[in-house]
């Protein structure tokens, strides 16, 4: 089979789905600095793990050192950039064995950034998710639903914020969340 080995050979460029529609540039209020700033986190590689039965605890121990981000309990969404295609999947798959499942998302999930002094005004105009940074320190997680898209939101940095959601939805949800920035101005970087 010379036609199986040939396809294994072959090297995909991954695009973003939103890269005609995330045009850089200044936006909305154009009074003072910008509010928020929104990027595309692309290329980027993507994992969910979820642990097996008993394989809470060894499968969080074994993701230590990585970008973890809790995803409900015992699953996470791993995120790596600058790895080859499947890469962070197979390494994955092979320090996790049996403890958990693994399954690559890279080509699924889009994640925005949004950063800035209003970024947290942004969010709360769309998710019920208690964004005060006394109930959602850096590094907490939470899955919510934001213009009746299901979103993975992590807060990343002081006013820094990912949020990762399915690539059929990203346009959609680009056109929303940028629209709810336009108030306080926003930059596409």
């Amino acid at each position: 089979m010379p036609e199986a080995a040939a396809m294994t050979d072959r090297h995909f460029t991954r695009f973003s789905p939103l890269r005609d529609i995330a045009v850089q540039g200044r936006f909305g209020a154009s009074k003072g600095a910008p509010g928020a700033s929104f990027s595309i986190r692309h290329p980027l590689s993507i994992v969910t793990v979820i642990a097996r039965a008993g394989q809470g605890e060894a499968t969080a121990a074994a993701l230590r050192g990585y970008d973890a981000q809790w995803a409900g309990p015992g699953q996470y969404f791993v995120l790596a950039e600058g790895r080859g295609e499947g890469a962070l999947c197979n390494e994955l798959k092979h320090k996790l064995g049996a403890a958990a499942s693994v399954s690559d998302q890279s080509h699924g999930r889009v994640v925005i950034r949004i950063a800035g002094p209003k970024a947290r005004a942004v969010l709360a105009k769309g998710t019920p998710v208690d964004l005060h940074p006394d109930e959602f320190p850096i590094g907490k997680s939470a899955m919510t639903q934001m213009a009746h898209v299901g979103v993975h939101l992590t807060r990343v940095g002081d006013d820094v914020y990912d949020l990762s959601v399915f690539r059929g939805f990203s346009e959609s949800f680009w056109e929303w969340i940028t629209e709810q920035a336009e108030e306080f101005g926003y930059q596409v970087v």
